[in-house]
């Protein structure tokens, strides 16, 4: 039996899926990309659907418009009625810089809200696309930098000794990797791990947030913007941190081969602190050291409080934020503590501490005053 390997642009594809990050495929004709795309999504599970752009208009992206009841709306379209009725579906945009530019304005609307005609996608439905480069597509036009900007684009690269292995039995007994195998459990710590670094790093170099490309044929590939930088946690939150190859693919996918290099160089640096061990004892932490490093952990330690929700989690990570506070780092701990106090947990008690380090949010948060009173 042959079975393909796990290669960091097959974990890259596989976090994006599960992280429902549109993506887009780049390579040659004539090396699989078509057929590995349909053979994967079912073997994960995925209920397939592919359409081939170049024999699309945008009326096979929209439906047609139709009078109902007096009111002009939108046809059903089939496939993506049978996307929404599974359990899990994977739409496959084939050819995708074959479509003309009326194609693409239309697909838009797709890729950031999801919706076809009057249908709107569940989250279920993960999307993944294929496309030649321009150069060597027929009839090949460039990517429009807001459809560009709304996708991970990674470079195909062909297995040749596994096609070598499934051509001997017409790819009979090829099997897919494991989604499972080639990611983390999913647990909430890698989801917090990720946002938080995505925005130390941010804090850090705020002049990478959003660079536009000044060359509209430069637009292509991804590039810094909040819309970007919001997939790239979203898509690394899915992948085992010590995947350095899979994580740089992400990167330059996201946001470009510059800004990826800069967060790869900073990350390595950081030294971030695990937050778990910070709320068991905040005294770890020096809290004099590098601003995005504090600013890293402040995010973390709140959205750990946030996500579980109870008060002991809470009071320990307004007491971490204290201790950010009293150790002379007020400014860094200001808005996690305001964050914290919007909406505290029942039963939750304010640390004397916390009153004199952030009193005048105490006082400002009517919310707080219901607990109390409580």
């Amino acid at each position: 039996m042959s079975t393909h390997t796990s290669t960091p642009t097959a974990r890259a594809l596989a976090a994006a899926i599960r992280a429902n990050v549109p993506t887009l495929l780049w390579g040659v004709p004539g090396t699989g990309k078509t057929a590995t795309i349909n053979s994967w999504g079912e073997s994960w599970g995925f209920h397939v659907e592919s359409i081939v752009g170049s024999n699309r208009e945008p009326s096979d992206f929209m439906g047609f418009p139709v009078e109902v009841d007096g009111q002009t709306v939108y046809s059903d379209l089939a496939w993506a009625r049978r996307l929404a009725a599974a359990d899990k579906g994977l739409l496959f945009l084939d050819e995708l810089t074959t479509c003309s530019p009326s194609v693409q304005r239309v697909m838009l609307r797709i890729l950031q809200e999801r919706i076809v005609g009057e249908l709107q996608l569940p989250d279920s439905v993960a999307m993944v696309a294929a496309a030649n480069p321009p150069e060597i597509a027929v009839d090949g036009w460039d990517l429009a930098a807001p459809v560009a900007n709304r996708l991970l684009h990674l470079d195909w690269v062909f297995d040749s000794s596994a096609w070598v292995e499934g051509f001997i039995s017409d790819f009979a007994f090829t099997d897919a990797p494991s989604m499972e195998a080639m990611l983390n459990d999913g647990s909430e710590s890698f989801k917090i791990r990720a946002k938080s670094m995505v925005m130390a790093f941010l804090k850090h170099r705020p002049d990478l947030t959003i660079v536009v490309p000044a060359d509209p044929h430069q637009s292509g590939p991804g590039w810094p913007s909040p819309r970007s930088w919001t997939n790239v946690a979203s898509v690394l939150s899915e992948l085992r941190t010590d995947d350095e190859e899979a994580t740089l693919l992400v990167l330059t996918g996201l946001v470009g081969e510059a800004a990826a290099l800069e967060f790869v160089a900073w990350s390595l640096s950081s030294d971030l602190y695990d937050p778990e061990d910070v709320l068991a004892d905040p005294s770890i932490v020096d809290w004099t050291s590098r601003p995005d490093r504090i600013f890293a952990l402040v995010a973390s330690l709140v959205a750990i409080a946030k996500m579980r929700g109870d008060a002991t989690t809470w009071e320990k990570a307004v007491n971490a934020i204290v201790a950010c506070a009293t150790s002379g780092r007020p400014d860094l701990g200001y808005s996690g503590a305001r964050m914290l106090l919007q909406d505290p947990p029942k039963g939750a008690q304010v640390p004397a501490e916390a009153i004199s380090a952030f009193g005048n949010l105490f006082t400002k948060s009517g919310k707080w005053k219901a607990n109390e009173a409580a």
